[in-house]
């Protein structure tokens, strides 16, 4: 195990953030852009746990929630018709821990669609993994992260 860590691509990603963030719970609706937006995450360094549907994103939860740090969840949101499940997945996991963090990664034109969370990030892998540095980094509370940061 010591091995894999050694030789994970964690050398994109300013070390202070990569050992400072959170443990990353992803889940989407597209189990293809959700992997490649796992695949991006943690080439920028992020611990990142991977749910391939919303169904199974709260066992995955209940792994992690009792880690030393608090886990964050991302849901994947490919288009409207996933913000009705996406939204499901959030506010049951909420019920259960009104602290976690639950952001939805998702493109500009959803951001008025009813998505209810402490955020919203953009859907480039890139501009993703800059938006929750950013985000974590200043402490941000605000509901839509900027793609453009």
């Amino acid at each position: 195990m010591e091995k894999n860590q050694q030789n994970s691509p964690h050398q994109t990603c300013p070390e202070s953030f990569a050992d400072s963030s959170p443990v990353v719970l992803l889940s989407g609706d597209n189990t293809r852009s959700a992997l490649m937006l796992h695949q991006a995450l943690v080439n920028h360094g992020l611990r990142v746990h991977f749910a391939p549907s919303y169904d199974e994103l709260e066992p995955l939860w209940q792994q992690h929630r009792n880690s030393a740090a608090s886990p964050i969840v991302l849901l994947e949101v490919s288009g409207a018709h996933a913000v009705e499940p996406a939204v499901h997945a959030a506010l049951q996991l909420k019920h259960r821990d009104p602290l976690l963090f639950i952001g939805y990664v998702a493109d500009p034109t959803l951001h008025t669609s009813g998505l209810a969370g402490d955020a919203i990030f953009p859907r480039s892998p890139d501009q993703l993994a800059n938006a929750l540095q950013h985000h974590f980094a200043d402490g941000d509370e605000t509901d839509t992260v900027s793609a453009n940061s």
